[in-house]
Formats: C-alpha cells, structure tokens, sequence
C-alpha cells in the first residue's frame, strides 16, 4: 500500500492538489527536467539521495569484540538482514558509537555483494561494515527515505551490471550522484508521512511480534516433543507422544 501510494504521488505526480485532486490528471503544470529526461510538477527539485538522509558505513565488527557476557551486542550482517539474529551470529562490543547502534524501526541499506533496503525490526544491534544505517534528515518522513531508496535499488543494480562485477558495490559518489525527484512543498510530504506513518509503524509491531512468537516456538517445540510439556487439559492424563500418536 505504502509503495502504490508512493508511485502515484511521486511517480506519476498525481498527489493531492491545493483542491484534493490528483495534480498532474487534473491538469497541474508541469515542466520538463533536463536531467532526468522527464516532466516534473513545476516547482519540484532535483536531488541527491545524501541531500534527504544520513548514509553511515558499519564498523569492521571483528575489532570490536566484547570483553564480557554482559556487555555485548549481536553483529547486523546481510545475513541477519534476511534471516534475524540467530545462534550463529557474532557478538561485537556494546560500547560501540550510537551511530552504528541499530534499533527497530531503522533503515538499513546493503550495499556490497547484495544490494537490499529494509526496515529492521530483529531488536538492537551492531552494524557491520557494508551496510549502511539510513538516518532521514529534516522534515523528510522516514517512509519516503525508505521507499525513495527502494525504488532506487534498480539503478544501483544497472550500475553495478554495468562495471561488469560479480558483487553489487555501490559508493558514497553513486550516492551523491543519484537523481531524485522531491516536491517544493512541505505540506505534501507531511500528507504522505501522516498517510504511511501508521502503515510503517504497524509494520514494525507486527514483526516484532512475529519474532517474539517465533522465539517462544523454537523454546517451546523441543519440550514438546521430547514430553516435557503437554498441550492437552490436565483431566487428561496422556503425554504428547500419545497425542501425535492419536492424530496418526
């Protein structure tokens, strides 16, 4: 939803007018952009995506190992982008600099070997080196950081195939000299955010609460299994392995 509500605002520029109707259907002005070969409602910029956040390089984690049991946090790799934190993640120091703390809620933002934007919600960690910690800056809301970069994703993916490499790479200098398009008008952007926010944030709890289910499962399935806990009433006096029996 977050993303069709962004294509039709900011791709083909049918946000709402100053009168609640789609802008560019409804015959907005539009001008022609010699940068990006395109029309573009008039008034509206041209920009990089540093110019909308902060782009912060993890650290190289191994160097940061923790000195004690209690005092350590789990590495964010792209491996736990995609599968969470897991027993074979790796620890690094938690006195690490907040700005490579990552917490739910955070943009993260691959940007060696697999090029991938998500919204973490795995619980705090340490950000390792190749991944970038995605900070908006300003008024700009955190969903249109996040879906300008997902949109993005295909570009860097060209540029990437295009130097003929067999890991995705992409540098500060590709950052600065991407081209995105971002509305005059504050108002607009305040709309989207006041529209995505609670998608976005309802997002964030949902996975959350998946992960936590997911938790109490892995630590529950095995007492099942080996009978230690049962599913059925207490007036039934039967373990789990007669249960599994029963249903065949």
């Amino acid at each position: 939803m977050a993303r069709q509500l962004y294509d039709y605002w900011f791709v083909q520029f049918d946000f709402p007018d100053e009168n609640g109707k789609p802008y560019k259907s409804s015959g907005g002005k539009m001008v022609w952009n010699e940068k990006i070969k395109r029309e573009i409602p008039e008034g509206w910029k041209i920009v990089s995506l540093p110019t909308i956040a902060t782009f912060t390089n993890g650290l190289a984690c191994q160097k940061f190992r923790p000195k004690s049991e209690d005092e350590k946090l789990p590495v964010i790799k792209i491996r736990e982008m995609r599968d969470g934190i897991t027993s074979e993640s790796e620890w690094v120091a938690a006195d690490i600099p907040d700005a490579v703390k990552v917490y739910d809620g955070d943009i993260l933002f691959s940007w060696s070997a697999s090029l991938e934007v998500m919204i973490w919600t795995g619980g705090e960690g340490g950000l390792n080196q190749h991944i970038f910690k995605v900070e908006p800056k300003s008024y700009y809301p955190k969903a249109f950081v996040y879906i300008q970069i997902l949109d993005y994703i295909s570009v860097f993916k060209g540029i990437a195939e295009a130097r003929k490499t067999t890991m995705g790479h992409i540098t500060q200098d590709h950052l600065n000299q991407s081209q995105i398009v971002i509305p005059a008008s504050k108002s607009i952007l305040q709309a989207f955010e006041n529209t995505i926010s609670p998608i976005v944030n309802l997002f964030v709890k949902l996975s959350q609460q998946s992960k936590q289910l997911m938790r109490q499962r892995d630590k529950l399935l095995p007492l099942l299994m080996n009978g230690q806990v049962s599913v059925m009433p207490r007036e039934i006096n039967c373990d789990l392995a007669a249960y599994f029996v029963i249903l065949g």
